[in-house]
């Protein structure tokens, strides 16, 4: 379906196409901000390290198997 969902088929969003992130739209982020693919992804995780640490409640939930 997607990057985010484990189902590891990066160009299907499974008919949620606000919901769901593909590569296609990595791919269009990267170009509006003159990066790779590889760049933007590596940025999107470096971002969520940041924001890990600067927010920790956003993500205590998720940490502990929550939604």
């Amino acid at each position: 379906m997607c990057l985010n969902c484990g189902c590891m088929a990066a160009h299907d969003d499974m008919g949620k196409p606000a919901v769901n992130l593909t590569y296609e739209d990595v791919k269009r982020a990267a170009d509006a901000n003159r990066m790779t693919v590889d760049a933007t992804l590596a940025m999107i995780a470096k971002t969520a390290q940041k924001d890990r640490g600067d927010h920790p409640k956003e993500y205590a939930d998720t940490e502990a198997g929550g939604k």
